[in-house]
C-alpha cells in the first residue's frame, strides 16, 4: 500500500484514525496508575491480552496465513528482537509511573523522536541537519528543568522515575526504528500480535527472578488489564502502526505531541495530579523541541520527493 499524499493525510479518515490513536493511547498511564499490581505484571498481562487481541483479529480478517508466510521466516528473529525491546520500554515506562507524575513521565518518554534522530545518525549514517540539533537541545533543557524540578519538590525517587522515563523513550525509539525496517510485508494484526507475545514472554522470566506474582485473579485488576489491550493497545498503537501504512511516518509521529497533553488533562481529572508551574515550563520547552525535530523530519522527507532537492534545509 503506498503511502498517501500530504492532501489525502489530512482526509478525514486519517485525522480521525490520529484522534482516536492519540485518545486511546493517552489513557494507558491512567489505567496504569489505577492498578495496585508490580509494573511489570502490569507489562506481562497488557502484552498477553494485547497479543490475544490482535491474534484474534487477524484470523476474523484472514491474516493468519502470514504467520507461515516467506516474509515471516525472513524476519522472526528481528521480530524476537524488536519484541523484547517493547517489553523493555514498556517495563521502564511502566515503572516510571510509579515514581514520579503521569505528567512528567508521559511527556519524557514521549521524547522518543529525539532519540530517534539521534539513532538515526549513529546507526543509520543519516546526519541530523541543524534544525534538528536545536530540537534535541531543546528538548534536553526542558528535561533538565523538568528533572531539576522533580528533585527539589519531590525526591529523588522522582528523578530516578524521569530517569527511567527517558531510559523507556530511547527503547521507543529503538522500537520504531526496527518496525519501519522489519514490518513491511507483514499485516498489522500478525507483526503486532508476534511483537506483543514476545514482549509478554520477555517480562515473565523478569517477574519471575524477582519473585513477583503473575497469577492474578481480582476481577477489578484483570479488568484493567483487558482495557490495557485494547484501549492504548490495539486501538493506540497497532491503529499508529496501521496508519504508518497510509500516511509518511512524521505525520503519525507528530500525534506524540498530543498524548503528554492529553495524559496530564486525563491524571488532573482521575489522579488529582495538577502540575506546577515550572513542571509546565519543561513540559512546554521539551514539546517545542520535539516539534522542532518532527518539522525538520517533515521537511527532509518532503525535499526529497523534490525534484530540486535542498540539502542544506534552507
Amino acid at each position: 500500500m503506498q503511502p498517501l499524499s500530504d492532501e489525502e493525510a489530512s482526509s478525514p479518515r486519517v485525522v480521525l484514525l490520529l484522534v482516536l490513536s492519540v485518545t486511546m493511547v493517552s489513557s494507558a498511564s491512567i489505567l496504569i496508575r489505577f492498578s495496585i499490581s508490580p509494573p511489570l505484571v502490569i507489562v506481562f498481562w497488557r502484552t498477553l491480552y494485547g497479543s490475544i487481541v490482535m491474534a484474534t483479529l487477524g484470523l476474523v480478517r484472514g491474516d493468519h496465513t502470514a504467520y507461515r508466510g516467506k516474509q515471516m521466516k525472513r524476519t522472526w528473529g528481528w521480530l524476537v528482537l524488536i519484541g523484547i525491546v517493547l517489553s523493555l520500554h514498556f517495563s521502564t515506562w511502566f515503572t516510571s509511573l510509579f515514581m514520579t507524575t503521569v505528567a512528567a513521565s508521559v511527556v519524557l518518554v514521549n521524547a522518543s523522536p529525539i532519540f530517534t534522530a539521534i539513532l538515526s545518525t549513529l546507526v543509520l549514517g543519516e546526519a541530523l541537519r541543524r534544525r534538528s540539533w536545536i530540537g534535541v537541545g531543546v528538548a534536553v533543557t526542558g528535561a533538565i528543568l523538568l528533572a531539576w524540578n522533580d528533585l527539589s519538590s519531590v525526591g529523588a525517587g522522582a528523578l530516578t522515575g524521569d530517569l527511567l522515563a527517558l531510559l523507556s523513550a530511547l527503547f521507543l525509539a529503538i522500537y520504531f526504528i526496527g518496525g519501519r525496517r522489519y514490518a513491511k510485508g507483514l499485516p498489522i494484526t500478525v507483526y503486532t500480535s508476534v511483537i506483543y507475545l514476545v514482549a509478554a514472554a520477555a517480562t515473565l522470566p523478569l517477574c519471575v527472578t524477582l519473585g513477583l506474582d503473575v497469577l492474578v485473579f481480582d476481577t477489578r485488576e484483570i479488568l484493567i488489564f483487558i482495557a490495557l489491550a485494547i484501549f492504548p493497545t490495539a486501538l493506540g498503537h497497532s491503529v499508529n502502526n496501521y496508519l504508518l501504512t497510509l500516511v509518511p511516518a512524521y505525520v503519525v509521529s507528530s500525534a506524540v505531541l498530543g498524548e503528554p497533553i492529553g495524559a496530564t488533562l486525563l491524571a488532573a481529572v482521575f489522579l488529582q495530579e495538577v502540575p506546577v508551574p515550572l513542571t509546565f515550563l519543561g513540559f512546554g520547552v521539551i514539546l517545542v523541541g520535539i516539534a522542532l525535530v518532527l518539522a525538520d523530519i517533515a521537511s527532509k522527507e518532503r525535499s526529497s520527493r523534490l525534484p530540486l532537492d535542498d540539502s542544506n534545509g534552507a
